[in-house]
């Protein structure tokens, strides 16, 4: 069994968190961060601080990074005396923010070559989460690697998905965004043609919480995901075209402006004239994945 000797690098709200979860499964660990008051806080809860002059991977064969962005992380790797120059041997360094998915390539390359692993370990979920323990985690990288550190990625993280090569769980996570924003973004337009026609933010949200969209939309494609195609041959893909221009409509008579339906609209438009008069609703999965094909063969 491994015996862990563990640093963490990043002391935002979401930083302390996990660090309390992992002393609390009873590792112990060594902080840093450029905000004094965050190391004191961990320091309050049984963290050790990085001694000045030492280098951040001195005697450490596990460190985890928690910062704002992807090129601090790839310099406080990379720097000369940095994790890849101090680290023990075999060491792994496990990033939990979101980062391009070439860039963790890379990195996972510069530090194999080093002696190193590198996990990309990107999370779902907020302070609350990360403090409760029950965050969502994708991880890519090096499996053997992956599954000796499984325990202290459970502390705090209760849905841990290993998904295969280096990028992978950053692809997975970039994913999440896209539908994370996506999703807002569809909200956001909704609430505004309800406002405008007269009804609360809230009495909307209480009536979709109700609803299909957003929170089963995955119900039901998970299961057709294991088919070949998304389509089910209902026909609902032009019933849906025909209420986005009734969302449409709706808009223009209270002279609002919501760029994410008349964008989809767009593409619905296109289904049409394609062919997919058809087609089930879902089968826009399918269309987007003919496109991407089509694109990839006249490339």
């Amino acid at each position: 069994m491994t015996t862990f000797k563990i640093a963490f690098v990043g002391l935002g709200a979401m930083g302390q968190a996990i660090v309390s979860r992992i002393i609390q499964a009873n590792y112990a660990v060594l902080v840093h961060d450029l905000s004094k008051q965050a190391v004191d806080a961990m320091l309050e809860k049984g963290a050790t601080a990085l001694e000045g002059g030492v280098p951040l991977g001195t005697d450490k064969n596990l460190v985890f990074m928690s910062v704002s962005h992807a090129d601090i992380m790839e310099k406080i790797i990379c720097e000369e005396g940095g994790l890849l120059d101090s680290m023990d041997e075999g060491g792994i360094i496990v990033d939990l923010g979101t980062t391009p998915i070439s860039q963790c390539r890379d990195l996972a390359t510069l530090a194999k070559e080093k002696g190193k692993v590198f996990l990309d370990a990107p999370v779902s979920g907020s302070t609350p989460w990360a403090e409760a323990g029950s965050l969502a985690m994708m991880v890519g990288g090096d499996e053997a690697a992956y599954q000796r550190v499984l325990p202290i990625l459970s502390s705090f993280a209760n849905k841990v998905h290993y998904l295969g090569v280096n990028g992978n769980g950053q692809l997975v996570k970039l994913c999440h965004q896209l539908t994370f924003v996506s999703t807002i973004t569809g909200l956001s337009e909704a609430i505004a043609l309800a406002e405008r026609h007269g009804l609360n933010a809230k009495k909307v949200l209480e009536v979709l919480e109700d609803c299909v969209a957003p929170r089963h939309v995955i119900d039901f494609m998970l299961p057709m995901a294991e088919n070949e195609r998304f389509d089910q041959g209902r026909g609902t893909l032009k019933l849906g075209h025909k209420d986005l221009q009734a969302v449409k409509k709706s808009a223009e008579d209270v002279s609002l402006k919501l760029p994410l339906a008349e964008e989809l609209l767009g593409y619905m438009d296109k289904a049409m004239k394609e062919g997919w008069q058809d087609a089930d609703l879902f089968a826009l999965v399918d269309m987007a994945r003919d496109e991407f094909y089509a694109t990839m063969k006249s490339s």
